[in-house]
């Protein structure tokens, strides 16, 4: 199935949703983040959650990305990431 990426509000309901595509594009950015970074912290096999102040930071790491690597899915998981920060909510990661 791939990494599935769900908005959820602050009751952790799910409120929005972003799959991975073909290319796995954005696990390839996750994947090739440096080892202390949020971005490497998301796990392909397993779930990751972050809250909203992580988010921040890992809205910073997104877009340090190269131009290249920027596909649109990792703009959507931008967009995911910012629509959680404004509802004070979290980004739950669901890997294989």
């Amino acid at each position: 199935m791939g990494m599935a990426v769900f908005v959820e509000n602050r009751l952790h309901e799910r409120i929005g949703e972003v799959f991975d595509d073909r290319d796995e594009s954005f696990m390839r950015a996750c994947e090739s983040a440096h080892r202390r970074s949020l971005l490497f912290a998301v796990d392909r096999h397993g779930d990751t959650l972050f809250n909203s102040y992580q988010l921040t930071l890992f809205l910073e790491e997104l877009r340090e990305l190269p131009p290249e690597a920027r596909t649109e899915t990792v703009r959507a998981v931008e967009r995911a990431a910012e629509s959680a920060i404004r509802k004070h909510g979290y980004l739950f990661f669901s890997g294989d």
